[in-house]
């Protein structure tokens, strides 16, 4: 019974918590909680290229969590200083990728096909 209860409460801790932190987890426009630190410094992550832009400018990837910033595995926009750094790319692939933070936008400064 006890197993039970404990259950139930995660499962609506789960539910809830994006709520808590303002995020709309239904929506891949996701914005990262106030206290996230804003940074210029190199910045690694990895995930799954969602899409590219026909411009090459911007890129969507649904990364792993990046603990340094606070932020959950989510799908996001990160535009991209070298326009060739999404050519070899295609939605589906996954890459490790490094960005900066400047002037409010995220800035992929390196990437790589895994």
């Amino acid at each position: 019974m006890r197993t039970k209860i404990m259950n139930a409460v995660y499962v609506t801790a789960l539910a809830i918590s994006p709520s808590i932190w303002g995020m709309d987890m239904g929506s891949e426009n996701h914005s990262h909680p106030k206290n996230t630190v804003v940074s210029e410094q190199t910045i690694h992550a990895s995930g799954t290229v969602k899409s590219i832009a026909e411009n090459h400018e911007s890129i969507r990837i649904f990364h792993n969590p990046i603990p340094e910033l606070r932020w959950s595995a989510m799908v996001m926009p990160f535009d991209v200083i070298d326009h060739e750094l999404t050519h070899p790319l295609e939605a589906g692939d996954r890459v490790d990728f490094e960005f900066i933070q400047k002037d409010g936008k995220n800035i992929i400064v390196r990437m790589k096909k895994q």
